[in-house]
């Protein structure tokens, strides 16, 4: 009977935030390659639509990319795309028609990504090589990190404006978010450096003044699978604690750019 019971509590509403899902059935993110010129197109929409039809009450987007120097992968979503309000807005309708709560996941993937696709330097923190592809990053300046802040807020404000019910920030395996809060991949000299989690916090204000009270979430990778440095289990609920008054929600995940054997 217990575990019945365990069951069934899947089926019970979840508060978050100031939203409640019908059930406590979180689809979770991740990528698809079914976006069209940068969009979701028809077959993304499909695609989630099903998952919503499933039974799923909260459905979260897979990564929309919050500049153009984060283009990780051909498909890539182009959330900063003004085009992309309205590919949301009709994704998002479809969604809440079927009773899911429909949340858009933030991302800046880095020195993850690959300037194969569009012949752009990476971004990262510090001068420390994709570990897959070995491209060496531009190490970012003052001015690309206030405009990579800048641009999840933007993004924020699309899904806003399309509608939907939130925002999730993306600090999880393949982000620039994990890489300013690790020392794995912050060797920086500046206040940025001296305080790991001051991107973070930036990009948090940024995103929670644009997203006009609906849900905004994290995404965090609690063990960055090398345990010779960066986030470890033994740390991590220290910073998860840090961040968490800035969140509705914390979604914990493992993985760093050395773990992509394990984490894919």
């Amino acid at each position: 009977m217990g575990a019945v019971r365990a069951v069934d509590a899947l089926w019970e509403p979840l508060r978050l935030g100031a939203s409640t899902a019908r059930n406590r059935i979180v689809f979770a993110p991740h990528t698809t390659n079914l976006a069209v010129d940068g969009l979701p197109a028809e077959d993304c929409i499909a695609y989630y639509e099903r998952r919503a039809a499933g039974g799923a009450g909260v459905i979260v987007l897979e990564e929309a990319q919050v500049h153009p120097s984060s283009l990780p992968y051909q498909r890539a979503i182009r959330g900063y795309d003004p085009a992309a309000v309205g590919a949301y807005r009709r994704l998002g309708e479809r969604l809440h028609a079927l009773g899911a709560l429909a949340i858009l996941q933030l991302n800046h993937a880095g020195m993850q990504g690959t300037g194969h696709i569009d012949k752009r330097e990476l971004w990262a923190p510090s001068p420390v090589p994709n570990a897959a592809t070995l491209e060496m990053p531009k190490v970012m300046e003052p001015e690309d990190v206030a405009v990579v802040v800048g641009g999840f807020g933007q993004v924020a404000r699309h899904a806003v404006e399309a509608g939907l019910d939130g925002v999730e920030v993306n600090a999880g395996q393949f982000s620039l978010v994990r890489q300013f809060l690790s020392g794995l991949t912050n060797q920086r000299g500046d206040e940025y450096g001296e305080d790991r989690l001051r991107f973070a916090r930036e990009v948090l204000a940024a995103v929670r003044r644009q997203a006009a009270g609906r849900l905004v979430g994290l995404r965090l990778s609690c063990d960055e699978l090398a345990p010779w440095a960066g986030i470890t289990p033994d740390a991590a609920p220290e910073l998860a604690a840090a961040l968490a008054p800035e969140v509705d929600y914390v979604s914990v995940v493992t993985g760093s750019i050395y773990s992509p054997h394990a984490t894919r």
